[in-house]
């Protein structure tokens, strides 16, 4: 299969480079205990240029461009952390304040990839937070970027879709059940 594959064009490596601005090593993310919240060193295996024999070369490869990791400018005032958890955080440079979109999986990941973009731009506060959707990777790490307090004092604004806080699966009947 690989022999069939335009493999010798690294293009999509380019263009997921696209932007980078910086990182930290193996995207180590500290957590409570000894282990770590996250970390990209487990996926070292990836930087080999042949899949495994086990595995189709075109899912190696994109296993590879989502190894890439760090703070990346897509735009102007519009910057994605990639890599620092199962999900990619968005955040939008508002003039007095940022907007962040989908805010990971754990305040860990959240906190360091928040911290990765302080390194390198302003420090302006959180102002709004935005769930696009309600898998927990969108939403679970928003304590890493707010507060519950600066939330119910009104100075950070959470948009999430409508029936977010509803349960996503219908309830089963007792007909189901029986």
């Amino acid at each position: 299969m690989a022999k069939t594959l335009p493999f010798a064009n690294r293009q999509d490596f380019e263009d997921a480079m696209r932007g980078f601005i910086g990182t930290v090593p193996d995207a180590l993310v500290p957590g409570a205990g000894p282990r770590p919240a996250w970390s990209m060193k487990p996926y070292d295996f990836l930087k080999a240029n042949e899949a495994a024999d086990t595995v189709n070369p075109s899912l190696w490869r994109q296993a590879q461009l989502n190894a890439i990791h760090g703070l990346f400018k897509v735009t102007d005032r519009v910057y994605q952390v990639r890599g620092f958890d199962i999900a990619n955080m968005t955040i939008v440079e508002g003039d007095s304040s940022l907007i962040v979109i989908d805010p990971l999986l754990t305040a860990e990941t959240a906190r360091a990839a928040l911290e990765l973009y302080y390194q390198h731009r302003p420090r302006k506060p959180v102002g709004t937070v935005i769930y696009t959707h309600g898998h927990a990777d969108h939403f679970g790490g928003v304590k890493g970027v707010v507060s519950e307090a600066d939330v119910a004092a009104g100075k950070v604004q959470v948009i999430a879709p409508s029936g977010f806080r509803k349960p996503r699966w219908p309830r089963t009947s007792s007909r189901a059940t029986r």
